[in-house]
């Protein structure tokens, strides 16, 4: 992150600083949205497409910080205007794909997945978010077919491991799940949700022992997670340890009384 910005700082001031140049806006666009400061972003880089409403990098640039901001319409908007003018871009088409995806609109997430990949076959991340809506519509080959096309193209991705591990754990392959979340682990020891997955596995396979640590290593990440004190309450019921699975569902029901944040049929 901080070398992205020393480079960016070094071209912004190559360019004169003038209120009226739509580069000075878009550049210091750039560096708010690596800050994510992501209100400065879409001011600048709309302050820049006022400016010059005829470079589609600009409205792209936009479109990412709506997305990034949580307005996945406003991100729509723009990258339909991107494509309009530059269809050939695949980034716009992968950014509206991303947007339709938080919308919930799958198909049409789908459609822009697929044009993605078609104009950039060497982009893993294509994939590996391709992978992760077969594996919302419980289509789990497919989705492990993803996530491996996508560890082809990058080894070392880390959100693959852990969408083909959750496949994998979902088909009932617990062996395989807890070999690619293993990997993921290596990868980055401090995401919770690799931590608890692999425990759900070893619950799975009835290793309570080794579950146990798992997810306590994932409430340790994450403290406010209800689907890992309901996990470790399943854990402490098989070892037969009535008095902590309590004290964990009383947790799950504080944090979550609706049981609305997290699902419990693994």
């Amino acid at each position: 992150m901080k070398k992205i910005i020393i480079v960016l700082l070094v071209v912004l001031f190559a360019f004169p600083v003038a209120a009226q140049n739509a580069e000075y806006f878009y550049m210091r666009g750039l560096i708010y949205l690596q800050m994510e400061n992501y209100e400065g972003a879409i001011s600048d880089l709309t302050r820049a497409i006022n400016l010059n409403p005829n470079d589609p990098v600009y409205w792209a640039d936009r479109g990412s910080a709506y997305l990034s901001s949580g307005d996945p319409d406003r991100a729509i908007e723009d990258l339909n205007r991107v494509i309009s003018m530059n269809p050939q871009l695949q980034v716009a088409w992968y950014n509206r794909g991303l947007a339709y995806h938080a919308k919930g609109n799958f198909d049409r997430a789908l459609e822009d997945y697929n044009r993605a990949i078609t104009l950039d076959p060497t982009d893993p991340q294509v994939f590996c978010d391709r992978g992760l809506i077969y594996f919302e519509r419980l289509d789990y080959d497919r989705a492990i077919a993803d996530f491996t096309r996508a560890l082809s193209i990058d080894p070392n991705m880390e959100g693959a491991y852990v969408g083909r591990g959750d496949a994998y754990l979902a088909k009932g392959d617990n062996i395989r799940a807890i070999d690619d979340l293993s990997r993921a682990i290596a990868l980055n020891q401090s995401i919770a949700g690799s931590w608890l997955a692999r425990g759900y596995a070893y619950i799975a396979m009835n290793d309570m022992d080794k579950a146990l640590v798992d997810i306590n290593r994932a409430i340790s990440i994450d403290p406010n997670d209800p689907a890992a004190y309901y996990a470790r309450s399943s854990a402490y019921l098989a070892l037969g340890n009535y008095e902590q699975a309590i004290k964990d569902l009383d947790k799950t029901i504080e944090l979550d009384p609706d049981g609305a944040s997290f699902t419990v049929d693994r």
